[in-house]
C-alpha cells in the first residue's frame, strides 16, 4: 500500500478539554477567577507547542466569565486567539454548546422560551465577536443541540410536542440572529452547527440530524408542523463518539420517530452528511478511555485512513479535530481520551504514543509506511 496523502490545505487540530476550567471560574474573588482561567489557557498554549504542525485549535467559551465581566472575558480570549495567531493556529469558536452549558448548570440554556432569553445570549455573541472581529473566522454557533433536546424533552413516556416545536423555533432564531451579528461584523467568517454522533446510537442517526436540516434545508421531518426560513451556514460539523452515555429510555422514545434502522460507524455518518448536505465537512472525533495505546494507534490510523477515502471520493471533508488536548475529569471519574496524560495525583504529564503518532502524520500531512500496518 502507497502512503496515504492528505490535501495541502487540510486543517488538523485538537480541541480544548472540556470543562478544563470550570472549576476555576466559580471560586475565589473575580481577580482570582480570571487569574486561575487565565493561568489554564496558557498552560493549553504550552501543550499545543510540543504537537506538530497543528494548525487549528477549537474551544469553547465560559458563560460563567461572560456574564461575570464581559469586558474582561472578551479581552482575555482575544489575548489568547492572538497568542494562537502568532503560533500558526487558527481558533475555532465554540460559541453556545449544550453540553458545556448543561455541565455548568447554567441555567439560562434549558429555558429557551422567549425572545428575552434569547436576548441573553445574543448580546453576549455581539460583545464577543466585535471583541474578536477579523481574528476568527470560524465559529460554531450551536454545538450539540439535539443532545440538550434529547435531555429536556425524551425523559418519560410521554413527549410535549407544542413544547418541542417552540423551543426548536426559538433555537432556530437563536442560531440566525447570531449568523446575522457575525456576518455583519466579520463577513468572512465562516458559521456552523455541529452534532454528536455516538458509536452506539443505533436508528438514531435522523434524530441527530434533525437539527441540521432545520438549518440547511429549512424543514425536518421530526418537526413538520413547523415551517422554517433558511439560514445561512458555511460548514457542518461532525463529532465522533465510540462511547456514549444516552440513557435506553430516551433512546427507545426516539427510536419510535425514526425509520429504518442504521448500523453507525464514521463512514456511515460521512456518507449520510454527504448526502444530505452539499456542505464542507470538519470531523472533530474522541478514542475510547481504554488504557491500550496500541488500540488507540489502530483506532485513530483506520479513521484517518476512512476521511482519506471519502476525500478521494470527492466528499468535502476540510479538516480534523481530535477531542481532547489533554484528559479530562468528569464527576470525579478521569476520562482518559487526550492526547496528553495527567495522572491527577501528582500532576504528571505526559504525551500519549497515539498522540506522537497523531503529531507525525499532521507533519508529514500523509499516513506513511510506519503507519500503514495499522489500516485494516
Amino acid at each position: 500500500m502507497e502512503n496515504v496523502n492528505f490535501p495541502k490545505s487540510f486543517v488538523w487540530g485538537v480541541n480544548s478539554p472540556f470543562l478544563s476550567f470550570l472549576g476555576n471560574s466559580r471560586e475565589g474573588s473575580k481577580n482570582q477567577i480570571f487569574e486561575n482561567v487565565e493561568k489554564d489557557l496558557y498552560e493549553q498554549l504550552s501543550f499545543l507547542e510540543r504537537l506538530k504542525k497543528i494548525n487549528s485549535f477549537s474551544f469553547n467559551l465560559n458563560w460563567d466569565l461572560l456574564f461575570l465581566d464581559p469586558f474582561c472575558s472578551c479581552a482575555m480570549y482575544n489575548n489568547f486567539i492572538e497568542q494562537l495567531r502568532k503560533k500558526e493556529i487558527e481558533p475555532i469558536v465554540n460559541l453556545i454548546d449544550f453540553d458545556f452549558l448543561s455541565y455548568n448548570k447554567r441555567e439560562a440554556i434549558d429555558n429557551i422560551k422567549n425572545e428575552e432569553k434569547i436576548s441573553i445570549f445574543i448580546e453576549s455573541i455581539e460583545k464577543i465577536v466585535s471583541a474578536f472581529k477579523y481574528n476568527v473566522q470560524y465559529y460554531i454557533v450551536l454545538n450539540h443541540t439535539t443532545e440538550y433536546l434529547k435531555r429536556r424533552f425524551f425523559k418519560g413516556t410521554d413527549v410535549d410536542n407544542t413544547a418541542l416545536h417552540e423551543t426548536v423555533q426559538n433555537l432556530f432564531n437563536l442560531y440566525d440572529k447570531s449568523v446575522q451579528i457575525i456576518k455583519s461584523i466579520n463577513p468572512y467568517a465562516k458559521v456552523s452547527v455541529s452534532e454528536e454522533f455516538n458509536v452506539d446510537e443505533q436508528d438514531m442517526l435522523d434524530f441527530v440530524f434533525s437539527f441540521m436540516d432545520v438549518i440547511v434545508k429549512g424543514e425536518s421531518s421530526f418537526f413538520e408542523k413547523i415551517a422554517f426560513k433558511k439560514s445561512d451556514i458555511d460548514f457542518i460539523g461532525i463529532n465522533f463518539n465510540d462511547f456514549t452515555s444516552n440513557s435506553e429510555e430516551s433512546t427507545s422514545l426516539i427510536r419510535e420517530l425514526s425509520e429504518g434502522k442504521n448500523n453507525i460507524d464514521l463512514d456511515e455518518v460521512i456518507k449520510r452528511c454527504s448526502f444530505k448536505y452539499n456542505l464542507p465537512f470538519l470531523i472533530t472525533q474522541n478514542i475510547a478511555t481504554g488504557e491500550d495505546d496500541s488500540l488507540k494507534c489502530r483506532y485513530l490510523v483506520n479513521n484517518l485512513y476512512k476521511i482519506n477515502q471519502s476525500l478521494e471520493n470527492n466528499v468535502k471533508i476540510f479538516g480534523y479535530i481530535y477531542n481532547s488536548l489533554s484528559d479530562i475529569k468528569i464527576n470525579n471519574h478521569l476520562l482518559k481520551t487526550g492526547l496528553y496524560r495527567i495522572d491527577d495525583k501528582i500532576r504528571y504529564i505526559s504525551l500519549r504514543n497515539f498522540a506522537k503518532i497523531y503529531s507525525n502524520i499532521i507533519e508529514d500531512n500523509e499516513i506513511n509506511e510506519r503507519y500503514l500496518k495499522y489500516i485494516d
